[in-house]
């Protein structure tokens, strides 16, 4: 039986992913809607290349990506409800910088590497240059700071504004290109554009936010210090940034190495796969930013039983969501990969299943690593990313040569097991020593 306690965490972590869940749903719809008008506007092949193009940026801007929203709820909520509006300031400008370092520095790597990659995955043969200009739209593409204001003050529905804005401009621009027979270049300009779009929506709805609960009174630029002195923030910072960059680089680096092998046409029927299967997994993946300050929160007040009931209670459900998502895409997925990239049945329902395995393998994880970095336990989070990318990526390139895109699927849901492990096995020992406690004097 729930205690009340753990009855009220439950009413409002679901009452947050309900306010998500239909925007994300909307958003996924639109993206799917996207990739079928947009493949048959360029082909398979240019829509592939623009596939890798976008990969190729969005690795750059990952990999060196600060998680600039969890130190303003770690630190930035006590804060808040104190009214310490200067401290509170001083680290929202510090959230704020680390996203503009970050992006910067993303977008300084993908101009150094934008032309040997342009040069390994054939870019070439859909653009007459290398497209330098679009290595830009990094700057715009960290919005962390902004993010964190809107969980802070519990306003988790807007956070989806941006995304559906962005996702409404590209499938207005691919079917105004689909109709006037635009270029592919016209196709990055799009890209481009939502992502500034985006951009500007998330920051404008943060400062709105505050603007309103006078979080921002008299809220300074210049002549003010821009990196809180919090103790112990630089390494909570690090901590979470690596991980969530490299989970982020794997991402992409899967698909730019299974188009490195196979061509860009796989590549594209590999994302796509990816995208059904994560698809009908996204709503109860919906709970972890919902999760993860409830759990912050029972941490601090040391209440070990109502987290091991609450962890234990979300694995349940995600048990019984696993099983629908796995049935619906044994039976519609290759009906929908079909009518996506006009892609023939045959040889498609194995990589789907091997897909959706990994997506509810991942799914599992909803509960355990917001828990782990709650308890300070982030380094190991990171240690086990590091392994499972230096053991899985060499893995994903020589089976997808032996095997093709059931090779690719096979070496995703390894590398999905290894990471789930990861998480499972150090809450299982705490869970079973009851130590939940240790290292959060």
């Amino acid at each position: 039986m729930m205690n009340s306690q753990v009855k009220a965490l439950f009413v409002r972590v679901f009452r947050n992913t309900g306010y998500i869940l239909g925007g994300r749903g909307f958003c996924a719809a639109l993206s799917l809607i996207t990739t079928a008008v947009c493949a048959r506007a360029l082909g398979l092949q240019d829509y592939g290349v623009l596939l890798l193009i976008n990969s190729f940026v969005l690795s750059c801007s990952a990999g060196l990506r600060f998680q600039s929203w969890q130190p303003l709820l770690q630190y930035g909520s006590s804060l808040y409800r104190k009214g310490d509006r200067h401290p509170f300031q001083m680290l929202l400008r510090h959230c704020m910088l680390l996203d503009g370092v970050g992006a910067v520095a993303g977008m300084g790597v993908a101009l150094l590497l934008c032309e040997w990659f342009g040069n390994l995955l054939g870019w070439g043969d859909a653009s007459s240059a290398t497209p330098f200009w679009y290595m830009t739209v990094i700057l715009f593409m960290n919005t962390g700071g902004a993010m964190g204001v809107m969980r802070l003050l519990d306003r988790y529905e807007l956070s989806v504004l941006a995304d559906s804005g962005s996702g409404l401009i590209r499938l207005v621009g691919s079917l105004a290109g689909l109709f006037w027979h635009w270029s592919f270049t016209s196709f990055l300009v799009i890209w481009y554009f939502s992502t500034v779009a985006s951009f500007f929506i998330n920051y404008g709805m943060g400062a709105y936010l505050l603007l309103r609960s006078d979080g921002l009174q008299n809220f300074r630029i210049f002549g003010v210090p821009w990196v809180s002195p919090i103790k112990g923030i630089w390494r909570f910072i690090f901590s979470v940034s690596i991980n969530q960059a490299l989970a982020r680089l794997s991402s992409r680096l899967t698909v730019m190495i299974v188009g490195a092998v196979l061509g860009p046409q796989s590549a594209a029927i590999y994302n796509v796969t990816w995208q059904i299967s994560d698809g009908l997994a996204r709503p109860a993946q919906m709970m972890t930013p919902a999760l993860y300050p409830e759990l912050v929160a029972l941490k601090d007040k040391r209440d070990w039983a109502s987290i091991r009931q609450v962890t234990h209670r979300i694995l349940q459900v995600l048990g019984v969501f696993s099983a629908a998502v796995l049935a619906i895409v044994f039976v519609l997925g290759p009906w929908l990969l079909h009518v996506l990239l006009t892609v023939p049945w045959s040889g498609t329902r194995t990589l789907l299943l091997l897909m959706t395995l990994t997506a509810i393998l991942d799914l599992w994880d909803v509960p355990l690593e917001p828990l782990l970095v709650s308890l300070n336990r982030a380094h190991q989070i990171l240690l086990g990313r590091l392994f499972t990318m230096c053991v899985t990526l060499p893995l994903l390139y020589f089976l997808t040569s032996g095997l093709g895109m059931t090779g690719a699927g096979l070496a995703t849901l390894i590398g999905e097991l290894v990471i789930f492990l990861t998480r499972l096995v150090p809450y299982l020992l705490m869970s079973r020593k009851q130590d939940f406690g240790r290292g959060n004097g």
